[in-house]
């Protein structure tokens, strides 16, 4: 398995990542109605944009015969709470659970810490069954609200770190 930079050309892959992994994780959570009209195209639109003008950093994860199976991405945080966010971290179901989400969370750290950034946050679903990741990697539970698509409202708790410099990087353990 190899993390890498994305870059042009990745979009596709990245896309199909994360709109297979919102159809397995949020059903349940997440109306029917918008995961089973979720397409590619959106999102490789805006990767191809995120991409092209750096404006994130994005990460993505390869097994071993070099096809795109996760990705994170973050930048600095757009509700100017904190210095960073973590945006998007999405690995395909098949690849869950094996310890690639850490070391795709370790490489964006890694990123923000050059970035000079130093709190970080993250927005989830309240009944997302994979919250116990953000707190087994120091994540704390700081804000509550609602969010909607196309549906009633959902929960969505934010997870922050206020000191990522005291986290290990990608070639740290811990």
């Amino acid at each position: 398995m190899n993390i890498r930079i994305a870059q042009a050309g990745d979009e596709s892959s990245i896309a199909q990542v994360i709109v297979q992994t919102w159809k397995a994780a949020y059903r349940g959570i997440v109306s029917d109605s918008f995961l089973d009209t979720m397409t590619t195209e959106k999102h490789e639109v805006l990767f191809r944009d995120h991409i092209s003008q750096q404006s994130e950093t994005i990460l993505v994860l390869e097994n071993e015969v070099g096809k795109i199976v996760g990705m994170v991405s973050g930048g600095r945080d757009r509700s100017g709470s904190c210095d960073c966010e973590l945006v998007a971290i999405y690995i395909l179901p098949g690849y869950q659970k094996k310890g690639y989400g850490s070391g795709l969370f370790r490489g964006l750290v890694e990123k923000h810490k050059k970035n000079q950034y130093r709190s970080m946050l993250i927005w989830t679903f309240q009944d997302n069954r994979d919250r116990g990741f953000y707190e087994t990697l120091g994540g704390v539970v700081r804000e509550e609200k609602t969010i909607s698509f196309d549906g009633p409202d959902i929960p969505i708790v934010c997870y922050m770190w206020q000191d990522i410099t005291a986290l290990p990087g990608k070639s740290e353990r811990g």
